[in-house]
């Protein structure tokens, strides 16, 4: 027997084997009985930073090939050692047959789909959504997240912090009930606003691991904004909301989300919109405003992207200048004017933060996304277009707010800015709540700044493209 032979046999041995391991494999898939499948694939992945925030992934089916979604979807990361079931978290369900005919269009079954990217490293990850299996049952996957109250002063809680919702409480606004002494920079705290309304806004966030150092503002409400100024009303926030005209909630094992919408409050104008989405194990909220002008209407400001802490809850701040991180004494950077304005500086930062090193905790803002624009899409109306930081006002309160449309120092405060009919105001922010540890107390901020530049792209279905140019 010749040992060219012997390796013939050898290798045939070999193929069979790895033949059988295959056929076997295939065999003891759990997911044999889901008949179709929808590939979603993550590119440009960045693995220090994957896992920080959702993907979202809109899908269409044919409504022919699945019956309930509820129960029959699922999702699974290809692995070396087969398929894993990857936790998800379906929204925007919707059955469509309107303009189908059977032939040019049929009708369809679309979706969004949330889940949070698991693979390992920072190559492609290869994803499907299974579905086509009428036998399945609904998964009931593990969360932290546990939600109480009524509408729409929800609280929602994780593993990592306890956000409550804006209600009604004869303590909004009364100085002597804070939580912490408060000053005015040498005034007599004056609060402006009446702020004891049932609006569903941020009003208290106790962060898990720093329980002795609860954000929890006088004012009953943290985030006060979107915000109009037009003197013959008064400042008007969504805060006064009593309660929103829409309100909804949607609850998940991923995430909770926390839809409001309505008139503005005495500028019926304007219809604003705020979006609260609170996720499994983040201490973080991300916040989706809009602001739609109905008709023109005249203004002195326009605000958003706002929250608002009692004097002395944070001592320093935190941004980005030419690019590099920097951390400044509050004390470093006295008001400038009886609003205790103190900072201004571009709205383009992609972050800013509030911290207090001495408690090891902060706050900020983390810039995702915005759009403004004007009717038809011509340019939108901005004046004073900024980022600002107030300190020790005669409110009692610190607060960082970007202004849409502003009065700058020397600005009256009596002109109008014409905002035309058919003006949107768009943006999505993260606030994210967090352990201000040294050397890097703002190293999560940084993290979520991070994982906003580098979203992975999302390729979905099975059409192969040509490579990019």
């Amino acid at each position: 027997m010749t040992q060219s032979f012997i390796r013939k046999v050898l290798m045939t041995v070999v193929v069979m084997l790895a033949s059988l391991a295959v056929l076997n494999a295939a065999q003891q898939s759990p997911w044999q009985a889901w008949k179709h499948r929808l590939p979603i694939v993550l590119t440009e992945r960045d693995a220090a930073t994957a896992g920080l925030l959702p993907v979202d992934v809109t899908f269409s089916m044919l409504a022919a090939d699945i019956g309930d979604p509820a129960k029959e979807i699922r999702l699974v990361l290809k692995t070396p050692a087969g398929e894993k079931e990857v936790p998800f978290q379906l929204s925007r369900l919707s059955s469509w047959k309107r303009d189908t005919d059977g032939v040019k269009s049929l009708p369809t079954v679309s979706g969004m789909i949330t889940f949070f990217d698991t693979a390992p490293g920072s190559g492609p990850a290869e994803y499907a959504l299974l579905y086509g299996n009428p036998a399945a049952t609904a998964p009931d996957y593990p969360t932290d997240l546990r939600v109480s109250g009524d509408s729409p002063a929800w609280t929602i809680e994780n593993s990592k912090m306890t956000v409550r919702l804006h209600g009604r409480n004869p303590a909004n606004g009364d100085v002597a009930k804070a939580l912490r002494p408060i000053t005015a920079g040498g005034w007599t705290v004056q609060p402006a606003h009446n702020t004891n309304f049932n609006s569903g806004q941020l009003a208290r966030v106790d962060l898990k691991s720093r329980p002795a150092w609860p954000l929890a503002p006088y004012s009953g409400v943290m985030h006060w904004e979107p915000g109009i100024f037009i003197p013959t009303r008064g400042w008007l926030h969504v805060f006064e909301w009593d309660p929103p005209p829409v309100c909804e909630i949607e609850k998940g094992p991923l995430f909770v989300e926390i839809r409001r919408s309505g008139p503005f409050p005495k500028v019926p104008e304007v219809k604003a919109s705020v979006v609260y989405r609170i996720f499994t194990n983040r201490p973080y909220v991300e916040s989706g405003t809009r602001i739609d002008v109905l008709e023109t209407v005249g203004v002195v400001s326009i605000r958003n992207n706002d929250m608002v802490f009692d004097n002395g809850t944070f001592t320093h701040m935190a941004w980005p200048s030419a690019g590099t991180p920097v951390i400044k004494d509050l004390n470093d950077y006295p008001r400038v004017d009886v609003n205790g304005d103190v900072l201004r500086i571009s709205d383009e930062i992609p972050f800013f933060a509030l911290l207090n090193p001495a408690e090891k905790i902060g706050v900020g803002t983390v810039k995702d996304m915005y759009a403004n624009v004007g009717p038809d899409g011509t340019l939108p109306v901005v004046f004073d277009n900024s980022f600002y930081l107030s300190n020790l006002g005669r409110e009692g309160l610190m607060f960082f707010f970007r202004p849409l449309v502003y009065f700058n120092i020397g600005f009256d405060r009596k002109q109008l800015i014409t905002v035309p009919g058919g003006s949107v105001y768009a943006e999505r922010n993260l606030f994210p709540f967090f352990e201000s540890n040294d050397p890097q107390p703002i190293q999560y901020v940084l993290a979520l700044a991070a994982a906003v530049r580098a979203k992975a792209k999302v390729s979905i279905g099975a059409i192969l493209w040509p490579p990019s140019r």
